[in-house]
């Protein structure tokens, strides 16, 4: 089964504690998200992260208080996302090359990962059966991935280990919402397990349609 692994907003402001949108406890899932993207690059299995890049005066910030702005410390993936090469794609169509073992990390402006410009290239080349996610929050941007990829037919699973809700019951309400959409939550155990499984085939070259 071809399998990609999202990794949602693991950024300073949302993971460390004095973080512009901390979200609560969002630090002890660390070891998690680090355990699923090292399986990740040792089974072959393509990562795509997903990174808020906000201008100074982005029109979320009336929603939300400002957080990820482009060039400060918050918007920076926490270290223990870096488990081998990476490359950041802007928010703006641009032919897409693929390379194994390269984590792509999408800047977004939007709560849905799936708002990239050049999403469909990347999920055009790779073909994913099974999308595995992780990140933060539970009920805002990792729901918004889970379900965008159940709505193109791509199976979903959440690892409850390495995920994060602002409000505990709003992120059980999103976890429910997944699983309703035939997405599943599972464990790290079984996360592993299924990275151990399933390698990647070999990656293939294509634009932005």
């Amino acid at each position: 089964m071809r399998t990609v692994v999202f990794d949602i907003d693991t950024q300073r402001d949302f993971m460390e504690p004095g973080g512009r949108l901390y979200v609560p406890g969002a630090e002890t899932i660390i070891p998690a998200v680090r355990r699923v993207l090292e399986a990740a690059r040792d089974g072959r299995v393509p990562v795509l992260a997903s990174m808020d890049a906000h201008a100074t005066q982005d029109p979320e910030f009336g929603t939300f208080p400002p957080h990820c702005v482009v060039g400060t410390r918050g918007q920076e993936k926490i270290p223990a996302t870096v488990v081998g090469p990476f490359r950041v794609v802007p928010n703006a169509p641009r032919p897409l090359e693929l390379c194994e073992g390269e984590t792509l990390r999408l800047e977004k402006q939007s709560l849905s990962v799936l708002d990239h410009a050049n999403i469909d290239a990347a999920l055009d080349a790779l073909r994913p059966e099974l999308a595995i996610v992780v990140g933060v929050a539970t009920e805002f941007c990792v729901r918004a991935a889970a379900l965008g990829l159940r709505s193109r037919g791509i199976a979903v699973a959440v690892v409850t280990d390495a995920v994060r809700a602002v409000d505990p019951a709003a992120g059980e309400r999103a976890l429910a919402e997944v699983r309703a959409a035939g997405g599943r939550t599972i464990a790290l155990a079984e996360a592993l397990r299924l990275l151990g499984a399933h390698g990647a085939e070999p990656l293939s070259r294509t634009e932005p349609r």
